[in-house]
């Protein structure tokens, strides 16, 4: 999807007989078939919306992608994992609008609406954003200066307690707020409705995801002036390399005796911890996967994942009290995509087929849909078409 002329980015758009529905499994493997409906004309190539129900808002970048990496169509998609592959396509300029509806127990974000500046950063090429929110900042993703940039908008709403219907007035503020007019994409993860935290099982005897957080934790600035921010940010940065090439040494080495890195307090912190991890693996007769490790610290810094595993009936009120009645009142989108999430363990194993099911036959009987295609059924996760 190379850059076009104004002219062809009016033409009209082709239609989809029926609203497409694909279900994949890895949330990620959603923006293949966003791309494809570009592709095919069926969506524009600049200024899409994309209407995203999830536990978690996906909105990260990894910290070492170039922002030409970004911009650079298809060839993107093997690059992005489940937490980041919606900011670059931002970045690209294929969605110009994000509008993120979270459970009640999910915080990352606070509600309301933002503008978001998405750029390269002038020194490094690395893709980064000029949001000062929290979220941002804990990954060290800020930065003022930008090259190549994009404005994108980004919209947070919460969908009601799962025991309690919107009122009609409630509703309509909703839709109002969120304001979703066409084209747009409606995204669907199914752990929106049920979310596990896989990192909360990581060596629990020895509460292992606790002791990571004082390893991993991010004290915000106390002040957000530019020169403030980009100096805590720098810090952080430093910090998160640091770690990296610790957890890096230790999945190649097993341990941290022949480390030749500085010797720091931050290094302390980690030996200590990974006594703790080697005597229970040893107990347990297992090895340590320190990849997954360091994965489930980097998500401790502003206090962990969220975390609720809702019991069938709230599972159904949500569907039929909060998600119906929203769709009801939304023009249809161009396509669906619905996430499963439970390889990966964010979605309970034990309920995911159960709110699939809900989830589309809610969505056949609001929108006149095609069959699902259950991707996720007809190929290995990790591939990419």
């Amino acid at each position: 999807m190379s850059k076009v002329s104004g002219e062809s980015l009016n033409q009209p758009l082709k239609r989809f007989k029926k609203v497409p529905v694909y279900v994949v499994e890895e949330h990620n493997e959603a923006l293949q078939f966003i791309y494809s409906a570009i592709g095919g004309k069926k969506l524009p190539l600049e200024g899409t919306t994309m209407l995203h129900f999830d536990a978690h808002p996906d909105m990260l970048i990894d910290r070492k992608m170039k922002g030409a990496e970004a911009r650079a169509g298809k060839n993107l998609l093997p690059l992005l994992q489940i937490e980041n592959w919606i900011v670059p396509a931002a970045a690209a300029g294929h969605l110009r609008r994000v509008v993120w509806m979270r459970p009640p127990w999910a915080t990352q974000f606070s509600d309301g609406t933002r503008d978001i500046r998405v750029g390269d950063h002038p020194h490094t090429g690395q893709l980064r954003v000029d949001s000062k929110e929290p979220y941002y900042m804990s990954d060290a993703l800020y930065s003022t200066h930008l090259l190549n940039e994009r404005t994108f908008t980004f919209t947070v709403a919460e969908i009601a307690e799962p025991t309690r219907k919107k009122s009609d007035d409630e509703l309509q503020k909703l839709v109002d707020t969120i304001s979703i007019s066409k084209p747009y994409v409606l995204d669907i993860d199914l752990d929106f409705f049920s979310t596990g935290n896989p990192f909360l099982n990581l060596y629990d005897k020895i509460s292992l995801y606790d002791l990571l957080e004082p390893i991993f934790n991010f004290n915000l600035p106390e002040n957000d002036d530019v020169e403030t921010v980009e100096k805590v940010v720098k810090q952080r940065e430093e910090q998160l390399n640091e770690l990296e090439n610790i957890f890096e040494h230790l999945e190649e080495n097993g341990n941290l005796q022949a480390y030749e890195g500085e010797k720091t307090d931050l290094l302390t912190k980690v030996s200590v911890v990974v006594d703790a991890v080697t005597k229970e693996a040893e107990r347990l007769g297992d090895s340590p996967d320190w990849f997954a490790i360091f994965a489930g610290g980097c998500t401790r810094d502003q206090g962990g994942l969220p975390f609720h595993i809702s019991t069938e009936q709230e599972v159904e009120d949500m569907v039929n009290q909060s998600l119906l009645p929203l769709l009801r009142r939304l023009p249809a989108p161009v396509l669906i995509t619905v996430a499963r999430s439970t390889d990966d363990g964010y979605c309970p194993k034990h309920q995911v087929d159960f709110i699939q099911s809900l989830v589309l036959k809610t969505l056949q009987e609001v929108f006149d849909t095609g069959e699902p295609a259950l991707h996720y059924l007809t190929v290995n996760s990790n591939r990419v078409i």
